[in-house]
């Protein structure tokens, strides 16, 4: 009975151990095929992560190239369209300007009116008989020129009004009460003090110092000029002109200086022709009337014969 017992508890020892070492076994191939399985997901799961990643690039690479594809065909049509616009507007705006050439041109007076203009203004002042018809024909030869003239006339240190064109009822008709010293004057003052014609263009903040006539006012961007009419060297009179209100005519300073300058010499011519009147009803106050002929000629032109010695 003892031996059977013996070899009972060895063999059930035995069973026992080899069952403790079959299931630690058991235990570990079950943990290494775990953790094997859990390797393996992983990774699977890296490749497919990678996979993904990849394939989201490839999708991204190939969007953006769709999109720059896309960016560049709209942005070539629309320089094209850009193109063919500026085209557009360069031949409009080229015949544009080229019209607006021919009608500037067209419109621009040729010299030959310019001066065909200033030789009926001389020769309207060379038919006057009188001073003061030289100074009324200068005024409105003036007043043709620019919009706005003047003539006034100096006396000692003051200018005086002789007739005004285009500034209106109260000045036109009352040109007669202006009478001003030279030095509120103006450029008018400023051509009788100097004796040469003098000009002024009206800025954004007026006319500079004192060159303003106390007549009158000037608009911004409005040229003033005064010419001196002189006669034998002295000032007797100063044309004034501007082009406010309107248009003036071409050339329309260099004009007022030339009627200027030929009214003084109409002046001149008229003066010496008015004295040399007057010095000849002088002399002949002088002579008797039954003096009987003064030169070597008779009444009917024929020379008398010479007393003999």
């Amino acid at each position: 009975m003892e031996l059977e017992e013996k070899v009972q508890r060895s063999g059930e020892q035995l069973l026992q151990r080899m069952r403790q070492q079959t299931e630690q076994e058991v235990f570990e191939f079950v943990r290494e095929l775990l953790t094997a399985a859990a390797t393996e997901r992983a990774t699977a799961l890296d490749d497919a992560r990678q996979v993904a990643d990849s394939e989201r690039q490839t999708a991204l690479r190939e969007e953006s190239a769709r999109v720059r594809a896309e960016e560049q065909k709209v942005l070539e049509a629309a320089l094209e369209a850009a193109r063919q616009e500026a085209a557009r507007t360069l031949v409009l705006r080229v015949d544009e300007v080229r019209d607006e050439a021919k009608r500037t041109i067209a419109a621009a007076p040729r010299t030959d009116e310019i001066l065909g203009r200033l030789l009926d203004g001389v020769r309207r002042l060379d038919q006057v008989s009188r001073l003061t018809d030289v100074l009324d024909t200068l005024a409105e030869l003036a007043g043709n020129e620019a919009p706005r003239a003047a003539v006034l006339t100096v006396q000692g240190d003051r200018v005086r009004g002789w007739r005004f064109v285009g500034f209106g009822p109260t000045l036109d008709d009352e040109a007669r009460q202006i009478d001003l010293e030279c030095g509120e004057a103006g450029i008018v003052g400023r051509a009788v003090v100097t004796g040469e014609a003098s000009s002024v263009v009206s800025g954004p903040n007026g006319v500079p110092g004192d060159a303003e006539p106390a007549f009158t006012t000037l608009p911004s961007g409005v040229h003033a000029l005064a010419v001196p009419v002189l006669v034998g060297g002295q000032v007797m009179a100063v044309v004034y002109g501007d082009d406010a209100e309107r248009r003036p005519a071409p050339a329309w300073r260099e004009s007022l200086e030339v009627l200027a300058r030929h009214a003084g010499h109409c002046l001149e011519a008229l003066t010496a022709v008015r004295t040399a009147q007057l010095a000849h009803r002088d002399v002949e106050s002088l002579i008797p009337e039954d003096g009987g002929p003064t030169g070597p000629f008779d009444a009917a032109g024929a020379e008398r014969p010479k007393p003999r010695a």
